[in-house]
């Protein structure tokens, strides 16, 4: 199977949140240290980590796990340029990576499985892109082979992996995983979690 790097997107300020979502605990773990986890535990590498707003405090959280940290100093400008940020630094550190799988941190249900899947989907699937469906709508994580490369860095400052995968719906190959449409955006999300999950957050 050819190398598949990841890219995790963690240079949001999290204004919606109120403070770093990426630092948010579930199990006693951050979700950027949960995203971090799910890549390498799920066949990723290298893996990238964008950061941005709250670089300061993210970096200290993955201090001992085997990452790349890049500095997003367009973090404001959007989503697209952090993933232009971070595929350059994926292909700086390996320029033969065969594709590249994007990870968000405020999925609390991410797990290495998710990866596992999408990545096997893609490949067994011999299209370009594959991704996740929470039930009617896609996103991440997703993959993209490399030859998606030089379309997924010319994206918009503005937008996501998703517009790509909308734009070429016919091109991706997707796997189910409905907890995907769980994501953390405001406190609110947050406290229903916390009442929901059976497992601790803090």
């Amino acid at each position: 199977m050819t190398s598949i790097g990841a890219i995790i997107l963690a240079a949001g300020s999290g204004s919606r949140m109120g403070s770093a979502k990426q630092l948010l605990r579930i199990d006693g773990q951050s979700l950027v240290r949960r995203a971090v986890r799910a890549a390498l535990d799920g066949g990723c590498g290298p893996v990238v980590v964008v950061t941005g707003a709250h670089a300061e405090v993210v970096a200290p959280e993955l201090a001992d796990l085997p990452v790349i940290l890049s500095f997003n100093s367009a973090w404001a400008g959007g989503m697209g340029t952090s993933i232009r940020n971070g595929l350059a630094a994926l292909l700086g550190r390996n320029p033969e990576i065969g594709a590249a799988a994007i990870l968000v941190c405020d999925q609390p249900r991410l797990n290495a499985d998710v990866i596992r899947n999408v990545v096997a989907g893609m490949s067994g699937s011999g299209k370009p892109m594959g991704a996740c469906d929470y039930g009617g709508a896609i996103g991440p994580p997703c993959c993209f082979a490399r030859a998606m490369f030089d379309t997924l860095g010319q994206s918009g400052d503005a937008d996501g992996a998703k517009k790509l995968l909308l734009a070429h719906r016919g091109n991706v190959q997707t796997i189910p995983w409905p907890e995907g449409s769980d994501d953390l955006d405001t406190p609110e999300d947050w406290q229903q979690l916390c009442q929901t999950d059976s497992r601790p957050a803090q």
